[in-house]
């Protein structure tokens, strides 16, 4: 598995949204869609090599993400090259919800072989996460959030995770 182009497309602060060609495109910015996508790569990377470079890419997905969890429990999708989050996040926010949380489920799936604080903060900003996800109603986006509960649950299911499951799917 060659990840050189993930990488190279990866920031001190998250994954670059666009390439020419092979080389980042900085003016694009970074998507929360693309960080959550990266972030389950990489950790299912991890899983098959247990290679500990992979560590620095899963922290830095997963921060981004945390960066884009707003108080209220939404998550912004766009952010610029300064680090600011861009006008476009008024509108079509709920399938990069969803990814945010399956990346987050995938995360947790795999919390015995990744450092506690990581998976402990990841653990939070999940519970955040899931506060308003009865309020989503894009098919795309609570297929997500089911698949991130589901991973999230491997380690340690609860009633209130198998309830909101049950909820959404039967939405």
């Amino acid at each position: 598995i060659n990840l050189n182009h993930l990488k190279n497309l990866t920031t001190d602060f998250a994954m670059i949204q666009f390439a020419v060609i092979n080389q980042p495109d900085l003016s694009s910015g970074y998507t929360l869609d693309d960080n959550s996508r990266a972030l389950v790569a990489m950790c299912q990377h991890y899983q098959l090599t247990k290679d500990k470079n992979d560590l620095v890419y899963i922290n830095k997905y997963y921060h981004f993400i945390s960066f884009c969890l707003q108080p209220e429990g939404y998550f912004y999708n766009y952010v610029d090259i300064h680090k600011n989050f861009a006008n476009q996040n008024s509108e079509n926010l709920a399938d990069s919800n969803g990814r945010a949380i399956w990346a987050l489920g995938y995360l947790l799936s795999i919390q015995s072989i990744l450092p506690n604080e990581l998976t402990e903060n990841a653990s939070k900003t999940m519970d955040l996460a899931l506060v308003n996800v009865c309020k989503i109603h894009s098919p795309r986006a609570m297929a997500f959030i089911i698949k991130g509960i589901y991973y999230s649950q491997l380690e340690n299911p609860t009633l209130d995770a198998e309830l909101l499951v049950k909820h959404l799917a039967d939405k």
